[in-house]
């Protein structure tokens, strides 16, 4: 398989926690440096990262579904947890994640250079940030793992949004971090790196973001 990527994107990043966590073997392309304009557009209209390429040429857009997909034909370890109401927690986490806190930093990524700088959206994103944590927080046992003592496809999803939470602010000449009103969001932040695979992803991570400035 290939996984089409980008080091610095969060929904590339869950994917790549995935197949870290449960050993599989994928190459890695980032369409936007190794392939013509064009190329990628052929393979799926979308053109968005990630996307993955199956033995037979067949091409999976969108992370969740890519990680679902996975979750299905290489079942163990398993990042899905067998009891119902879990495995509603785990999907609850990544959709808080996707729709709640991807949203304003989207809008905050987009007036990081001052000279067109919105300021009232600006502070209405951390706003919605701030509040979209508060939920994260309510949802969390205050372990270091999202859902169930271990490693789920909620962690695969909430890992890189938590890595851009915690870099937003300095971006904006800031110095507080957003997680430190949040006990459980932040006891869970220390844990979670006891997993190999979030080291690997973060590390990633923040070379792409080092190397982007």
């Amino acid at each position: 398989m290939k996984l089409y990527n980008n080091d610095l994107s969060p929904f590339s990043a869950r994917c790549r926690l995935m197949f870290y966590a449960k050993g599989i073997d994928v190459e890695m392309v980032d369409p936007f440096s190794d392939l013509e304009p064009d190329a990628f557009k052929a393979l799926t209209p979308l053109a968005k990262v990630p996307a993955l390429q199956l033995d037979d040429g067949w091409v999976l857009p969108e992370s969740e579904t890519i990680c679902e997909y996975i979750e299905q034909i290489y079942p163990d370890p398993s990042l899905l947890p067998t009891d119902p109401k879990e495995r509603a927690k785990v999907r609850l986490i990544g959709r808080i994640g996707d729709l709640y806190m991807l949203a304003p930093l989207t809008t905050l990524f987009g007036n990081i250079d001052p000279s067109v700088r919105d300021h009232d959206k600006v502070v209405a994103a951390f706003t919605e940030l701030k509040t979209a944590l508060g939920w994260l927080d309510n949802y969390l046992d205050g372990s270091g793992h999202a859902v169930g003592g271990q490693l789920s496809l909620a962690d695969c999803a909430l890992v890189p949004i938590l890595f851009f939470v915690r870099r937003i602010p300095e971006m904006f000449g800031k110095s507080f971090c957003l997680l430190d009103a949040h006990e459980k969001t932040t006891k869970y932040w220390r844990g979670i790196f006891d997993e190999p695979a979030v080291n690997k992803v973060y590390e990633e991570m923040d070379a792409a973001l080092k190397g982007m400035r």
